[in-house]
């Protein structure tokens, strides 16, 4: 009787290293998914700079520079099978649009953010690109 315990261990190894790969794409994936679906909310209303405002949930694109600035933040490893993505905006207003600004009368925002990260969650697309992710990585 032969020992297979290394080839054993060298497919187990190839295994894990599919799914490392395949978890960080699936990562960029979902924060693309993201960007998407933030950048539509950011755009609901468009209107010219002294113009007023149409009526939306989220903001009003006026500028574009909102939207120009909104980039998918790549995967970062943090453990195996485990990693960190998301998305960033340099404009250095996109919080108080969000979140609403004391400034403002109470109560007055304009989420994009939130509900685009609640539309991937919500509607599955995440999970699904998850276990797709995942059963093509153990698949190869």
């Amino acid at each position: 009787m032969s020992d297979n315990l290394p080839e054993v261990q060298r497919a187990l190894d190839n295994i894990a290293a599919r799914i490392e790969a395949g978890m960080g794409y699936v990562v960029n994936a979902i924060s693309n998914d993201l960007r998407t679906n933030i950048v539509a909310n950011a755009s609901e209303g468009k209107h010219k700079a002294g113009t007023p405002r149409i009526p939306t949930t989220g903001p009003n694109r006026v500028t574009g520079n909102l939207v120009n600035n909104i980039i998918p933040v790549p995967a970062i490893r943090t453990g195996f099978g485990s990693y960190v993505g998301g998305v960033n905006s340099g404009a250095v207003y996109s919080r108080v649009l969000e979140e609403g600004s004391p400034l403002w009368s109470k109560g007055v925002k304009f989420p994009y953010v939130a509900p685009a990260v609640d539309k991937v969650i919500l509607s599955g697309r995440a999970r699904s690109r998850v276990i797709q992710g995942i059963t093509s990585a153990i698949r190869g």
